[in-house]
């Protein structure tokens, strides 16, 4: 399972490679500010520093692209990994979890971002990593030394992408309502913070400044809506996330009624509100932020295909006509591959017009060749 999970998570990753959108140029200076080239870059793209400089260090063997692209494909592929376990942690299935990850290494904003010069790969790792830990290491009620690596992760998990805070946020609500010490959730807390806050004085970058310029300034620029409006706009860009069709939704509405164990319920509610609360807070609405739902949803969907699956296994129709269904593995293992190349099939037809070689990769018409050299 795991060697056919990263073999489709690198054949996307090879066929979405190395893009360059408007944002793209900036990071490229944040690399080269690593390599003593630039003063720094402009739009607050250092308090982001983790990628940019692992690119600035492959950068002395590969162009600037390639660099960036072989970091976020190896963080893609690690981050299915990642992802097959955290299902299989919340489901208790190998086949809900190859589910699950596999949506996950084929979702929209992976093929349109996690290749890409930027750091949106960065971050979803993070949150993959940072959720498993907390939850394999049971957080709430760990030994110091662990809530504290838990700090440390998601303090380089911030520093490679904000949006990590998701799963700070995810924690902190989940050692509350499993009524953990409050040392302990104060120390998970200060961790992260005190890094990020002691790394942005080393910058001279506030992030207020950087919510306010980069959040707020551009919203109102491009994204002027009426609260009505914007809630219809951030709802479909979640829809958008995780697919052209709300299969995976509708699959995971499905898994979540039927969720029977109230601390996994505990652990999907502290999820759904954490991203919520980072998606309602980031004035900019983009489907590359709302897809932070997906350590939920996917394990949740993965759980609603083991309802369908039973469901087939227990009509009259399918125990009339099929006996051995029920019985042997293969029919169960089919009906996933079955769904599974579905969704991946209209996924990547739908963004058809973004596939990115390596030999040619795709560059935003507004973006000089200038600028990513």
């Amino acid at each position: 399972m795991l060697v056919g999970l990263v073999t489709l998570a690198l054949v996307e990753a090879l066929t979405h490679y190395g893009q360059i959108y408007p944002d793209s140029p900036s990071y490229i200076m944040a690399a080269h500010f690593f390599q003593g080239r630039a003063s720094g870059p402009s739009n607050y793209r250092l308090l982001r520093p983790v990628i940019p400089f692992l690119a600035s260090l492959l950068n002395y063997f590969f162009d600037i692209r390639t660099s960036f692209a072989v970091v976020n494909l190896t963080l893609w592929s690690a981050s299915a990994v990642l992802m097959f376990y955290l299902g299989k942690l919340l489901t208790k299935s190998s086949y809900s979890a190859l589910f699950s990850s596999a949506l996950f290494a084929t979702a929209v904003p992976m093929l349109l971002f996690a290749g890409s010069v930027l750091t949106d790969m960065g971050g979803y790792f993070f949150i993959v990593l940072g959720i498993l830990l907390t939850i394999k290491w049971n957080v709430p009620h760990a030994s110091w030394k662990r809530v504290l690596l838990t700090g440390l992760v998601l303090s380089i998990g911030i520093l490679t992408r904000e949006s990590v805070a998701m799963v700070l946020i995810f924690a902190v609500l989940w050692m509350i309502l499993s009524k953990s010490p409050i040392s302990h959730i104060i120390t998970l807390c200060i961790v992260p913070l005190a890094i990020s806050f002691a790394w942005s004085q080393v910058l001279g970058v506030s992030y207020i400044n950087w919510y306010v310029q980069g959040g707020l300034a551009f919203a109102g620029t491009h994204q002027t809506l009426t609260p009505l409006r914007r809630i219809v706009r951030i709802l479909g860009s979640i829809l958008y996330s995780f697919g052209r069709y709300p299969i995976v939704l509708a699959l995971s509405a499905v898994g979540f009624l039927q969720c029977k164990d109230r601390n996994y319920v505990k652990i999907h509610i502290s999820i759904l509100i954490a991203a919520a609360i980072i998606v309602l807070a980031w004035p900019v609405i983009d489907t590359r932020f709302s897809f932070i739902f997906f350590p939920s949803i996917f394990p949740l969907a993965g759980s609603g295909l083991e309802v369908v699956y039973r469901l087939m296994t227990n009509s009259k129709f399918v125990q009339t006509t099929w006996p051995a269904f029920s019985t042997s593995p293969w029919p169960r293992y089919l009906l996933l591959l079955l769904i599974l190349a579905v969704c991946i099939f209209i996924t990547n037809f739908a963004l058809e017009a973004h596939v990115s070689f390596p030999w040619a990769p795709y560059t935003d018409p507004s973006v000089r060749l200038t600028d990513i050299t």
